[in-house]
C-alpha cells in the first residue's frame, strides 16, 4: 500500500498541514493514502511538505521511497548543476562571497551576477536582492546567515527575467515527466535523461524551451497552481498508487 505522507497541522496532530489540505483531500479523492504520520498498513511512502533546511530533518523510515540522498541530489545546486552544465546558465561554486567572486565574474566577462546558496535566492525579498552588484556581497552574507541557509554559494551568469518569462515546471514521476498540456521541450528531455541517474522517483525541473532554468525535489515542489489538485492526484496514482 502506497501513502503520502504531509506535515501535520500541529506537532504530532492527526491532521495534514492547512497548507496542504486542498491536495491531500484530491489525493484521498483518487483513492490513495493519506496522512500526517505513517500508517502501519502502508509499505511505501512519500514526503510532500515544507522545504527541509536540515538533512538530518528528513524522514528516516526505510519505507520511503525518497532517502535524503535523492533530496539533496534534486534540491542543492552544486550537486544537481553537474548533470545539466550545458543546459543551464554558466555557474561557478564558491565556499564565500568575496573580492575572488567578482574577479572571476569579470573575468568571465559578466555586467552582472546572480547569487543563490544551495536551495534559495534572495528574491523573494525584492528583485534583484540576488543580483550582484544591485545588492552587495556582504549584505548577500548576511541575508543567507539570517535565514539560516548554508552551503556553497552558486555564481551565474544574470538573465534578464523577460527571457524567462515562459518558463514552465515539469514533474518527473518514475522517470517519466508529466506536464498539464503535455507539451515538452528537448531541453527538458535531454535533462531528464541526465538527472535519473541520481536515482529520485520524484523531482522537478523549471525550464523555458531553451533554458534549464533549475531542478527542485519532488519533497517541497508546488504545483504553481497550473496544475489542478485533482491532476496531480492522477499522475501520483498512475505511478505510485498500487
Amino acid at each position: 500500500m502506497f501513502q503520502i505522507v504531509y506535515p501535520p497541522s500541529t506537532p504530532a496532530g492527526p491532521a495534514v498541514h492547512p497548507r496542504f489540505a486542498e491536495e491531500a483531500m484530491a489525493l484521498r479523492a483518487a483513492g490513495l493514502l493519506v496522512g500526517s504520520a505513517p500508517l502501519e498498513i502502508a509499505t511505501r511512502l512519500m514526503y510532500k511538505g515544507f522545504n527541509l533546511k536540515r538533512p538530518e530533518d528528513y524522514p528516516t523510515d526505510p519505507r520511503y521511497i525518497g532517502t535524503v540522498e535523492t533530496y539533496r541530489a534534486c534540491q542543492e545546486i552544486s550537486r544537481y548543476y553537474p548533470y545539466i552544465e550545458g543546459l543551464t546558465m554558466e555557474t561557478f561554486f564558491v565556499d564565500e562571497l568575496n573580492d575572488g567572486v567578482i574577479a572571476e565574474v569579470r573575468r568571465r566577462g559578466w555586467s552582472e551576477a546572480f547569487i543563490k546558496r544551495e536551495v534559495m535566492a534572495l528574491e523573494h525579498i525584492e528583485e534583484g536582492k540576488s543580483v550582484w552588484p544591485r545588492t552587495s556581497l556582504d549584505t548577500m552574507t548576511a541575508k543567507f546567515d539570517e535565514f539560516g541557509v548554508h552551503g556553497q554559494f552558486a555564481i551565474r551568469k544574470y538573465m534578464d527575467p523577460a527571457l524567462l518569462s515562459d518558463e514552465k515546471r515539469y514533474w518527473v514521476l518514475n522517470g517519466r515527466i508529466y506536464r498539464r498540456d503535455n507539451i515538452v521541450p528537448d531541453i527538458v528531455k535531454q535533462a531528464v535523461e541526465r538527472l535519473n541517474r541520481i536515482g529520485s522517483l520524484y523531482y522537478t525541473v523549471d525550464a523555458t524551451p531553451v533554458i534549464v532554468v533549475e531542478v527542485n525535489s519532488g519533497e517541497s515542489s508546488d504545483r504553481h497552481a497550473e496544475n489542478s489538485s485533482e491532476l496531480f492526484a492522477s499522475w501520483i496514482k498512475k505511478e505510485f498508487g498500487t
